[in-house]
Formats: C-alpha cells, structure tokens, sequence
C-alpha cells in the first residue's frame, strides 16, 4: 500500500454477504450471511469496511471492522483483513478510524477480546493503545479444542 490509507465505507445490512465471506476467510468460526446482517441491523452497531482498490464498490473488501456503542463504551466486534491484504496497515487504519468514529459519537472506552494466541492481533492492538484487563476462559473454538480471550481496554 505504500502508506496509503485505505478508502473506508460505512457498511449497512446490505454489505452482509461481503462481509461474511471475509469473515470465512479470516476467522475459524465464521459468520453466515444472515449472521451478519442480523449484527449489522443491531442497534449502536456500526461497520466500517476498506476498499479493495479494484474499483468493486465495497462487494469484495479488503477488511472490515464492526462496533457496537452502548452508553459511553464501545466494543469492537470483530476486525478482519483479507489474507492476501494482510500486513499493510488496514487494520490499524481501520481500527484508528472506528476508535474516530466511537470518540465522535460519545464513546468513552472501548473495549475487546481477543484470542490468546492470536499473538499478531494483541500486539496491534497493544501498538494502538489497548491493555489487558482481563480474561474469558474458553471463549474462542479451535480444531484442537478451545483457547482463553484476553479482554483488551482503552480509553478513548
């Protein structure tokens, strides 16, 4: 990418179907369509997703990121980068611009799990201000069995 940041659209229930496939292909539990455009119609929920560059209008993104503000806090549900996109700076642009976005709109805090030995995802969001403020034991599902989730804050 070359430092370029990455064109962002605001995702509505009608970029489901995106947005599962990418699901599929960044995490071990995916969602299905329905699935996430029953998360996207969720009050306080809002979706960013990154333009592919290849001109598709948002049908084939390169990464998304989706949150949900309650009071003054806000969770981020889920962030995922294509695996082809990986490794350039969509997410921490795309988590800079939610965390934007969450500030904007009167949130506080935000907060968030990740698995434990997603050890690239922790470091991200350790570089962009996050800490550990806890765990979940057996949250996340693998082959193998399940693993612990690091419940990660940040003040906004």
């Amino acid at each position: 990418m070359g430092g370029a940041r990455p064109a962002f659209t605001m995702a509505t229930p009608f970029f489901a179907a995106a947005i599962a496939l990418l699901h599929q292909r960044c995490f071990n539990d995916p969602w299905s369509e329905a699935a996430a455009r029953e998360i996207l119609a969720m009050p306080g929920v809002f979706c960013l997703i990154a333009a592919n560059g290849d001109g598709d209008g948002g049908e084939n993104p390169a990464g998304f990121v989706i949150c949900r503000l309650a009071a003054d806090e806000c969770e981020i549900i889920a962030i995922g980068v294509a695996p082809k996109r990986r490794r350039a700076g969509i997410a921490s642009a795309l988590l800079a611009a939610a965390m934007a976005r969450a500030r904007g709109l009167g949130a506080k805090n935000a907060f968030l799990e990740v698995a434990v030995d997603n050890f690239t995802a922790a470091a991200l969001y350790r570089k962009q201000g996050f800490a550990e403020a806890g765990k979940r034991p057996d949250y996340y599902r693998r082959r193998q069995g399940r693993v612990d989730a690091l419940i990660m804050a940040k003040i906004l």
